[in-house]
């Protein structure tokens, strides 16, 4: 009996909802607006090739985002825990200076997880992988658009 309750309210709610809702087309989901049974290949793009120095910092258009690398990568990488060639030129003392590189911000030296309050003597753990939040200047296009201005 309690079946027959069930399915009989399971129709009434069918019948109050209206006619089913029309299906979504797989080509508006997700960023690529292609069908989700294709695989789209990304643009081609090309990594930075100049050296360290030889061009100014892009232009940031939020000063809380992290500034992109302006220079190649190539013999940096890759950053462990006994090797960051980062640290060899960005470990000076601010601030910046014309024609040297970008200091390592003090915000580095917080460790947000076990001592928010201390600055410590050394950048720390969580900021060591550069490359965790700041990313090499490329030609790429945007993945998607955006209007946001600060």
């Amino acid at each position: 009996m309690n079946r027959t309750v069930l399915l009989l309210s399971l129709s009434a709610l069918q019948l109050l909802a209206g006619p089913p809702a029309k299906p979504v087309s797989d080509k508006s989901l997700g960023l690529s607006r292609t069908s989700v049974f294709d695989t789209p290949a990304p643009p081609l793009f090309t990594d930075e090739a100049s050296g360290p120095g030889e061009k100014a910092l892009p232009k940031r258009i939020n000063q809380e985002y992290p500034p992109v690398i302006p220079h190649s990568l190539v013999d940096c990488i890759p950053i462990t825990r006994s090797s960051n060639l980062c640290m060899d030129c960005h470990a000076v003392p601010g601030p910046k200076k014309k024609g040297e590189p970008t200091p390592i911000p003090a915000s580095h030296f917080v460790d947000l997880r076990r001592a928010p309050e201390a600055k410590g003597a050394q950048v720390a753990g969580t900021r060591y992988v550069c490359l965790s939040c700041h990313v090499p200047r490329t030609d790429a296009p945007p993945a998607i658009g955006s209007t946001y201005r600060p």
